[in-house]
């Protein structure tokens, strides 16, 4: 049962408004709040709970609540609590379609720049940038007869914002440090169900464990066998929210052998039992 995917294929919004907002909370106990992935779209993300830290490959931001970061389309990111109590976010998540097509002016003067990276943004958004994240998510929440209408205002006149104070610099290369890591990523959500070590990662990029780990934690924080059990742990909740499997065979099929190291790693990471949590999102 596949639910997520690190270049994440989900569409956002339909093709007629490729826009998704998201206005999430997460628990007391959760200090993961977005696992490693990345994405096509851009992204606008404002802290509206606690502090968030956001590790986009090899920078890492923190940001108090009411601040916000711009993500660029293709960028590894992680996002974890920067502290105790409640975290939470806005995020606004658009495909450059709702600003443009790829024949417009405003595409290969400002956009494909972007992608390519020889124009570059500021990534802490200023807070007339947040105040509007604010402004589309209420008006999303509400769903208004011309809420469309707006939010597509409001994210022409964010874009304008980054544009103003773009600087050119030199087309990015994607490092051979993000291409590794993406393709170990997408190894797990191939096969995260099957048993996995440290050297069979390493084998499948041809690097020694000693490099993908160093390499792996320099850009996501975490070490790769820690990161594929978080995301097991991910893809079961799916499974006991949303079938009737038993808990020793929902451990099976998320690759853990014993199904007592699960239920350890699921309350370490989730605050809870297996059937606890089952029992509050069925």
């Amino acid at each position: 049962m596949e639910r997520e995917n690190f270049r994440e294929a989900l569409q956002r919004g339909t093709t007629a408004f490729p826009v998704a907002i998201y206005n999430i909370t997460f628990s007391r106990h959760q200090q993961l709040l977005a696992h490693l992935h990345y994405h096509n779209e851009f992204e606008l993300l404002v802290a509206t709970k606690g502090s968030l830290c956001i590790q986009m490959e090899e920078n890492c931001f923190t940001i108090a609540p009411g601040e916000g970061i711009f993500i660029n389309s293709g960028r590894l990111h992680t996002i974890t609590a920067g502290g105790e109590g409640e975290h939470g976010f806005i995020a606004v998540v658009f495909d450059y379609t709702l600003i443009c097509n790829e024949y417009e002016v405003i595409f290969a003067k400002y956009v494909q720049p972007l992608l390519t990276g020889s124009l570059k943004v500021e990534e802490k958004l200023p807070p007339e940038i947040c105040e509007r994240i604010h402004s589309i998510c209420r008006a999303y929440e509400a769903e208004e007869f011309d809420n469309e209408l707006y939010i597509k205002q409001c994210v022409l006149n964010i874009f304008y914002l980054l544009m103003k104070d773009a600087e050119n610099t030199k087309p990015m290369v994607h490092s051979s440090k993000s291409l590794l890591v993406k393709e170990v990523l997408d190894y797990i959500r191939r096969n995260y169900g099957e048993p996995i070590s440290l050297q069979l990662l390493a084998d499948q990029v041809h690097v020694s464990k000693e490099y993908l780990c160093r390499t792996f934690r320099v850009l996501s924080g975490s070490a790769p066998i820690e990161f594929l059990n978080r995301y097991r742990i991910r893809q079961s909740t799916f499974l006991l929210a949303q079938t009737d499997k038993s808990v020793s065979d929902i451990a099976q099929a998320c690759g853990f052998n014993h199904s007592s190291y699960y239920g350890k790693l699921f309350y370490e990471y989730m605050g809870c039992t297996p059937t606890e949590y089952r029992k509050r999102n069925t």
